[in-house]
C-alpha cells in the first residue's frame, strides 16, 4: 500500500510541472519574475478548483491522485524551472578559411532557408520544445544557421567543404548536429552519414536519438507530431540495433539516389569494417563519382579519424573517410569534438594520390558556447570551489607497487597503472570506493524525495581492461549486497546505527552532504524503499547484458567500464563518479569525464572521486582550454584562418604533450619544441623547499628591489609597489638566477616553461613593468626603504617542493594593478590583450603547510601581452628515457595497441 501511495503522490507533482514547463516554453522572452508569477497562478488555481475539474485540466487519469502540493514541493518545482529556463547562452565563435572568405556564405539564411518549407527543421524544433528552453533552441538555430552558411548550396555543380565544430564534453553537441542534419535535409542534401564514435553503445545511442528527432521511425519521436508526413520520412539504412551492412541496405530497396525523394541517413560506428561495407555498397551501384550532395558528420572526430602515420600510408579509418568524401562530387565534412587538439594538428597541405586531401578543417572552425546551466569542468574544478571533488587518499591507491615493500595480502593498495592480468591480484575495494557507493544510494533517495524519480547512475572507471572490469563488478556487487542486506534488515529500526554498514552510511551522509534539506532518518526510510531497484552492471563489448535506460521504469545503476564509457556515451542521471584512470594527454582525460553535462535539480549532490594528481590535471586543462578559446576569439576579430588557429594550438605553452603524442613521432631524446607565450600568465606554483634555494631567492629579491630603486624608472607607490618601463636586464637577471624546483625542466608539470621565458626575455627587445605586492601576513619583507607585508599562501609539501594551493600564486586578475580604470573590470585574459609590455610580478611569501609551519619564500609571475606578430620560441630540449617511455606507452594505450581493451 505504501508503494502505491508513493507513486500516486508523485503523479500530481509531475503533471503540474509539465503544465508549467509547457507554459514557459511558449514564452518568447522570460522576465526575472516570470517563473514565480506562473507558479503563484497555479497555486491559486489548484487551491480554488474542484478535483474533478483539475483532473481534466492536468490530464490526470485517476481523480484520487489530485491533491494540494506542499510548499516544499513548490520550492523544488521553482528551482527546477529556474535552472531549466533562466539560462544564459550566446552564439558561437566562427573562424573561416582563405577560400571561404570569397565564397557565398549567406546562401542558406539569405536564400535557401527562405525558399524551403523547412519541414524537417520545424518538426525538430517543435519536438525539442519539450526538452530544451526556448533560449537554447534559438541559439542552436542561430549556430546551425552559421554552420549551414559555411557548407555549400547543394545545387552547386560540385564542391567539397571541410569544417569543425568545437563543443564541450556532454554539453549537447548531438542536439546541434541533429538540427544541422534537419537543415541539410531541407536544403537538399540527399545522403547523410553520421560516424558516431568507436563503440557499439555510442553508435546505438546516437541512432536512437536521430530516429527520435529526425527520422520518426515506427511513429516515435517526431513521428508522433500531427505535422509528420510518412511520405517524407527519411530512409534509414541502419537502426538502433544494427550497424550498416550491404544486405540490410539492399533490403531497404535503396539502390538509386535518383529514385529517392526523401533523404537517406546512415549512422555507422567508426570502424574499418563498417566504413568498408559502406564504400563497397556505393561502388556496387556507382562506378564513378556520385553527383548527389552528401553531408558527413564525424562525431568524436579527434578519435581514430586522424592520420597518425606517414601520408603515403595513412591509417585505415582516416583513409576510408577520405575515400568516402572523394566518392561524391558534392561533399561536406563536419567534424564535431570537445577536444580539437588532434584535428588541428593535421597537416592542412597533406594529400594522397589515392585517398585525396586530408580532413583538416580548412574552411571553418565554429566554437559553441555552453549554456549557463552546464555542469562542466570549470564549475567542478574551479579553484575557489572544491565541493564537488572528493580526494581519494594516497594510501588507498598506488601508481605502481613498490618492489621494496612486502604488502600483506589484504593490504595491497589499488594499482592505477596495471596490466591486463591484474584482475588476479585485485582482492579488495578501496574504502573510498565503498564510500562512493554509499553516497550513490543516498543520492537516489534524495532525488526521489525531491520528486525527481528519474534514472540514476554511478560511474566507476578504474581500468581499460575487460578482465579488471569483471573483477571489480564482482567486488562491488558483493559489497553492495552486504550493504543492502543490512539496510533491509535494520534500516527501519528506531536506532539502526549500531550496525556497521548503516553507521558508515550515516557518516557518508554527514561528511559529503552537509547542506541537504533532509535529515538522515528521512533519507534512510526512502533508501529502504528503493534499495532493491539498484543494479551493478559492467559495460564493455563482452558484457552479456547491455546497459539500457528504459522509458517505462526508473533505472538505478552502478556502472563499471572503461573505453566503452569514455567517449560520447551518456550515463543518465550521473551523480557519483569514481575515477582512477590516468593519462598524460589532456584531450583523452577530458573525454573520460562522463560527469560533465546537465544536472538540473541535483547538481548540489554530485561528487567526483579523484586522486589529488588527477584533480590538478583537470585544473590545468581548464586554464589551457580557456586560453585557447580566448585566442580563437581574437583570431576571429583579426580575420585570421583555421590554419592560424592550428598553429596557435601547437605553439601553446600547455600543448607540448599533445604535439608530441599526436604527431606519433619517433620519440628521440633530443626534441625541438616551439611555443608562443603571447597572452599567457605563468607562475611559480611549485617552489623549491631546499633551504639553500629559499635563502638564495630571498637574497635575489632584495637585490632586485635595490636595483629598481637605483634605476631611473617611473615609480608608483600604493600599498604595493610598481616600477614602469624597466630595462629588461633587471628582469633577465632575476629570472636567470631564480632557483626553481629542478626536476621539471620543461615545465610540463609545474606549468613554468622557464627555458622559453628566458628565450623570450633575451630576444624580445622591450621594456617591462615590475610589481611587488603587499600582502596581509604578519611578517615583513624589507629591501632598503621598501617594505611590504608578505603574501600568505597555503601549500602542500611534496618531495623537494611546496605546491601552492588552488594552483594560484597571484591574486585574481593580477594585471589590474597596472591597468587604467576603464579596463579594471575585464577578465584577466582580456587585460593581457590590452597590455603594452610584459609584467613581472615578484612575491614575498609566507607559506603555510598542513602542520601549520610558516616558511618565508619568494615566487614570481609573468603576464605576457598579446602581439599582432606572435613571437615564437624554438627551444631544443632533452627528455630522459623514462619520460620517453611514458609518452610511448600513453600513445599505445590511447590508440588501443596493447591488449585486452573493453572495446575490442
Amino acid at each position: 500500500m505504501q508503494a502505491n501511495t508513493k507513486i500516486n503522490h508523485y503523479v500530481m507533482y509531475k503533471h503540474v510541472k509539465e503544465k508549467i514547463s509547457g507554459t514557459l516554453q511558449e514564452q518568447s522572452g522570460l522576465q526575472e519574475d516570470t517563473i514565480q508569477i506562473i507558479i503563484e497562478e497555479w497555486k491559486s488555481l489548484i487551491k480554488v478548483t474542484k478535483p474533478q475539474f483539475l483532473k481534466t485540466i492536468l490530464g490526470i487519469a485517476d481523480a484520487n491522485n489530485i491533491r494540494p502540493l506542499m510548499e516544499e514541493e513548490w520550492k523544488y518545482l521553482q528551482t527546477e524551472m529556474e535552472q531549466s529556463f533562466n539560462v544564459r547562452i550566446t552564439t558561437g565563435i566562427l573562424v573561416t578559411g582563405k577560400d571561404q572568405k570569397n565564397r557565398d556564405t549567406t546562401w542558406w539564411t539569405g536564400k535557401k532557408k527562405l525558399q524551403s518549407d523547412n519541414y524537417y527543421l520545424t518538426n525538430y524544433m517543435t519536438y525539442m520544445k519539450r526538452d530544451l528552453p526556448q533560449k537554447v533552441l534559438e541559439t542552436i538555430n542561430d549556430d546551425t544557421d552559421a554552420i549551414m552558411n559555411n557548407l555549400a548550396d547543394p545545387d552547386l555543380e560540385s564542391f567539397s567543404r571541410y569544417g569543425m565544430v568545437v563543443g564541450h564534453v556532454q554539453s549537447g553537441k548531438t542536439s546541434n548536429y541533429a538540427s544541422l542534419i534537419c537543415k541539410a535535409a531541407d536544403a537538399g542534401y540527399r545522403f547523410i552519414v553520421v560516424i558516431a564514435g568507436g563503440q557499439n553503445n555510442l553508435r546505438d545511442q546516437t541512432q536512437a536519438r536521430l530516429d527520435e528527432v529526425f527520422v520518426g521511425a515506427n511513429y516515435r519521436g517526431v513521428g508522433l507530431l500531427p505535422e509528420f508526413k510518412r511520405e517524407k520520412m527519411p530512409a534509414s539504412l541502419t537502426n538502433a540495433k544494427n550497424d550498416f551492412k550491404i544486405e540490410t541496405a539492399r533490403a531497404q530497396g535503396t539502390t538509386n539516389f535518383d529514385n529517392m525523394k526523401q533523404p537517406i541517413i546512415v549512422v555507422i560506428k567508426k570502424h574499418t569494417k563498417t566504413l568498408d561495407h559502406l564504400l563497397k555498397w556505393l561502388d556496387i551501384h556507382y562506378k564513378n563519382q556520385v553527383d548527389k550532395p552528401m553531408l558527413v558528420i564525424d562525431d568524436e572526430s579527434d578519435y581514430a579519424s586522424i592520420n597518425t602515420k606517414k601520408e603515403e600510408e595513412p591509417t585505415v579509418i582516416n583513409e576510408k573517410i577520405r575515400l568516402l568524401l572523394q566518392k561524391f562530387k558534392k561533399s561536406a565534412y563536419v567534424a564535431y569534438t570537445a577536444t580539437p587538439y588532434a584535428n588541428i594538428f593535421i597537416d592542412h597541405n597533406a594529400k594522397n594520390e589515392g585517398a585525396g586531401r586530408d580532413i583538416f578543417p580548412s574552411d571553418f572552425i565554429y566554437a559553441l558556447e555552453a549554456p549557463s546551466n552546464y555542469f562542466g569542468a570549470e564549475k567542478i574544478f574551479n579553484k575557489d570551489n572544491e565541493k564537488y571533488v572528493v580526494e581519494i587518499p594516497n594510501d588507498e591507491v598506488a601508481y605502481e607497487l613498490d618492489d621494496d615493500i612486502l604488502y600483506p595480502p589484504n593490504e595491497i593498495p589499488f594499482v592505477i597503472k596495471h596490466k591486463k592480468d591484474y584482475d588476479g591480484e585485485l582482492r579488495k575495494l578501496p574504502e573510498s570506493l565503498k564510500d562512493a557507493v554509499r553516497l550513490f544510494v543516498i543520492n537516489i533517495a534524495i532525488r526521489n524525495l525531491r520528486n525527481q524519480k528519474k534514472h540514476n547512475s554511478m560511474l566507476i572507471h578504474i581500468s581499460r581492461f575487460t578482465g579488471v572490469h569483471v573483477k571489480v563488478k564482482k567486488l562491488v556487487a558483493s559489497y553492495f549486497e552486504d550493504l543492502k542486506a543490512e539496510i533491509k534488515a535494520y534500516g527501519n529500526l528506531a536506532n539502526p546505527y549500531n550496525f556497521s554498514h548503516l553507521k558508515a552510511m550515516k557518516d557518508t551522509f554527514s561528511e559529503r552532504l552537509q547542506d541537504i534539506e533532509f535529515d538522515f532518518g528521512t533519507v534512510l526510510k526512502e533508501v529502504c524503499l528503493l534499495v532493491d531497484s539498484i543494479q551493478v552492471v559492467d559495460v564493455h563489448q563482452k558484457a552479456k547484458i547491455p546497459l539500457e535506460y528504459r522509458k517505462d521504469i526508473q533505472s538505478n545503476v552502478i556502472v563499471i567500464g572503461g573505453l566503452s564509457l569514455s567517449r560520447g556515451f551518456t550515463l543518465e542521471g550521473l551523480s557519483v563518479s569514481y575515477f582512477l584512470r590516468t593519462t598524460i594527454y589532456y584531450d583523452t582525460l577530458m573525454q573520460m569525464g562522463r560527469w560533465f553535462g546537465y544536472r538540473i535539480g541535483y547538481e548540489d549532490i554530485c561528487r567526483v572521486y579523484l586522486t589529488d594528481d588527477m584533480n590538478k590535471k583537470f585544473g590545468f586543462i581548464i586554464d589551457a582550454t580557456n586560453e585557447l578559446v580566448s585566442r580563437l576569439n581574437v583570431m576571429r576579430e583579426e580575420n585570421l584562418t583555421p590554419e592560424d588557429f592550428g598553429l596557435a594550438v601547437q605553439l601553446h605553452p600547455d600543448s607540448l604533450l599533445q604535439v608530441t603524442a599526436r604527431n606519433k613521432s619517433k620519440y628521440t631524446e633530443d626534441m625541438y619544441l616551439e611555443m608562443n607565450l603571447d597572452g599567457q600568465i605563468k607562475e611559480t606554483r611549485w617552489i623549491s623547499n631546499k633551504s639553500d634555494d629559499l635563502d638564495a631567492n630571498e637574497t635575489l629579491l632584495k637585490e632586485t628591489i635595490q636595483a629598481l630603486q637605483k634605476g631611473e624608472y617611473e615609480y608608483v607607490a600604493t600599498d604595493s609597489h610598481v616600477w614602469k618601463n624597466v630595462d629588461k636586464t633587471i628582469v633577465k637577471r632575476f629570472v636567470e638566477n631564480y632557483r626553481l624546483y629542478k626536476n621539471d625542466p620543461l615545465g610540463l608539470k609545474s606549468r613554468m616553461p622557464i627555458e622559453f621565458i628566458k628565450d623570450y626575455i633575451e630576444r624580445v627587445n622591450i621594456d617591462w613593468d615590475v610589481v611587488l605586492y603587499n600582502g596581509n601576513s604578519d611578517t615583513i619583507f624589507e629591501a632598503d626603504s621598501i617594505q611590504v607585508q608578505r603574501q600568505y599562501r597555503s601549500v602542500t609539501e611534496k618531495h623537494s617542493y611546496y605546491e601552492v594551493a588552488n594552483r594560484q600564486l597571484s591574486r585574481a586578475k593580477p594585471e589590474s594593478i597596472i591597468m587604467p580604470t576603464v579596463f579594471k573590470k575585464l577578465k584577466s585574459h582580456e587585460m593581457r590583450e590590452k597590455l603594452m609590455k610584459p609584467v613581472l610580478f615578484v612575491h614575498a611569501l609566507e607559506l603555510g603547510d598542513r602542520k601549520n609551519n610558516k616558511i618565508e619564500a619568494v615566487g614570481f609571475s609573468i603576464s605576457f601581452p598579446n602581439s599582432k606578430d606572435p613571437f615564437v620560441n624554438n627551444v631544443k630540449v632533452r627528455i630522459n628515457s623514462v619520460y620517453k617511455k611514458q609518452l610511448e606507452e600513453a600513445y599505445r594505450e590511447e590508440a588501443g595497441e596493447d591488449g585486452d581493451y573493453d572495446d575490442e
